[in-house]
């Protein structure tokens, strides 16, 4: 089990991945997306999300790492609510409010958790905007990405690796 800063670290490098593959996939679907990557702000804002959601299974227990995902919530929260897209932002604290519901390592540390908790963030605007699927499924990608690095991380997608102990990666 890594700590926050192992959890942001595999984040970070598991997300770079999930860029990379894009940025170099040479499909047509794609080519928006490719020509979107170049705007900073998006590709900042896929690594935000790969960190939130790489926190997120965490966040049920009082550590640093929930300090942090709340901390960057909050901070979106109030963006989106200045900027007027209410609706994002209750979608937002939803989300930041499941965990509370289950108990640690529960629900939140499941594949199947991985795959549709992230869910709304391409559902969600897509039921409003049929044109909104390509920017949602982007994101939609960055946050499973997030949601994977903690589970390899917890060692629950492959039995064999389990980061245990403090090291220079742990909190």
């Amino acid at each position: 089990m890594s700590g926050y800063k192992g959890h942001i670290a595999g984040a970070v490098v598991v997300n770079t991945a999930y860029v990379a593959a894009i940025k170099f996939t040479p499909t047509t679907i794609l080519e928006r997306w490719n020509s979107s990557l170049a705007d900073w702000q998006l590709t900042a804002g896929l690594f935000v999300i790969a960190i939130l959601f790489g926190l997120f299974p965490d966040i049920d227990t009082n550590s640093k790492g929930q300090d942090i995902f709340y901390g960057m919530a909050f901070i979106v929260e109030i963006i989106l609510i200045l900027t007027g897209k209410f609706e994002p932002a209750a979608y937002l604290g939803l989300l930041a409010m499941t965990p509370i519901v289950g108990k640690h390592r529960g629900w939140t540390h499941s594949k199947a958790a991985m795959v549709l908790v992230p869910a709304p963030i391409v559902l969600i605007p897509y039921l409003h905007n049929k044109h909104a699927l390509t920017l949602g499924a982007l994101l939609y990608g960055a946050a499973v990405a997030g949601y994977f690095s903690h589970l390899l991380l917890d060692g629950l997608i492959i039995k064999a690796i389990r980061f245990k102990g403090r090291s220079s990666w742990n909190g």
